[in-house]
């Protein structure tokens, strides 16, 4: 019987690994720190400045080229684990930030090279949060769920 409910519990959780790091596809989502950084925003910043560039996963190979060319931008995130060519790249998520309610639907492009924290473009995450330039706290906290990738503008094969 044990094996049976270890057996139901492996195929009822999907873990998406990527250099070396996980982002969980479960019921709880991830709680992170989340920063911004004006450099996800810029419209005709080339793809070959991101983890996410080239190789089978890469969103040039895929056929963008800048960070406009991107369905949803500029709602791009640096995320945890989402290293050169990983299966994340390209992958949409949601961030949920509960002192506003608001939500908001990213698209993976970049590492964001700590464990616990994601990246986004500055306006995004204002527009999230509520906060402005001048009054963002030391530490926010969001939650973090994986999307289909069609909530952020992709085609089903992306």
């Amino acid at each position: 019987m044990l094996t049976k409910l270890f057996a139901l519990t492996v195929l009822a959780t999907t873990v998406i690994v990527a250099n070396g790091a996980a982002l969980v596809e479960r019921s709880q989502p991830a709680i992170l720190q989340l920063a911004y950084d004006d450099g996800l925003c810029q419209a005709n910043r080339s793809l070959n400045t991101v983890s996410c560039s080239t190789g089978e996963n890469g969103l040039i190979t895929k056929g963008y080229t800048t960070f406009s060319t991107l369905p949803g931008y500029p709602a791009l995130a640096g995320l945890p684990g989402v290293g050169f060519n990983s299966p994340n790249c390209g992958k949409c998520y949601e961030m949920w930030f509960s002192d506003t309610g608001r939500a908001s639907q990213v698209t993976a492009v970049t590492s964001s090279a700590v464990d616990d924290q994601a990246i986004l473009c500055t306006t995004e995450f204002l527009a999230l949060t509520g906060f402005t330039r001048d009054n963002v706290p030391a530490n926010v906290t969001i939650e973090l769920r994986p999307l289909p990738v069609e909530r952020c503008g992709f085609g089903a094969e992306a």
